[in-house]
């Protein structure tokens, strides 16, 4: 029963995302800091789990930090922030499942999208809807 209701908060969460990273190219502060306190919570109520362990699952998303900071927002903050939400529910290996699974994603439609020449070196894609691909293979491996 818990499993199910982390697995449609994690999919609601991405899906909104998605969609808001889609048209706006940004993703809502308000959004991301009110479904990480509910993450939290629900993680709190019923996953046994150390603190150590809680910072190494969100440790994906801070050096997605560190990487956006470096780069420039190459990587945005918006992206590192939904990585660390995520960090709340699911272990850190399940989260560089997803985000190696969105990368190789990405980078297949990105050479598409080149090939075509529809896209350029400095066309930027949104990447929480890859995210979002590479996340629902990690439930369909039953990996959360």
């Amino acid at each position: 029963m818990i499993r199910m209701i982390k697995i449609t908060g994690i999919l609601v969460f991405l899906v909104l995302c998605s969609i808001q990273d889609i048209r706006e190219k940004r993703l809502s502060v308000k959004m991301l800091v009110v479904s990480g306190v509910l993450f939290l919570g629900l993680s709190l109520m019923f996953d046994e789990i150390s603190a150590r362990e809680r910072l190494h699952n969100i440790l994906p998303g801070m050096a997605a930090f560190l990487l956006a900071f470096l780069t420039k927002e190459q990587i945005g903050y918006g992206d590192a922030a939904a990585l660390v939400v995520l960090g709340n529910l699911v272990c850190a290996g399940t989260l560089l499942g997803a985000v190696m699974g969105g990368l190789v994603l990405l980078s297949v439609c990105s050479m598409i999208l080149l090939a075509g020449r529809k896209a350029d070196r400095k066309t930027t894609l949104p990447f929480l809807p890859f995210l979002s691909a590479g996340m629902l293979w990690q439930i369909a491996c039953d990996h959360v």
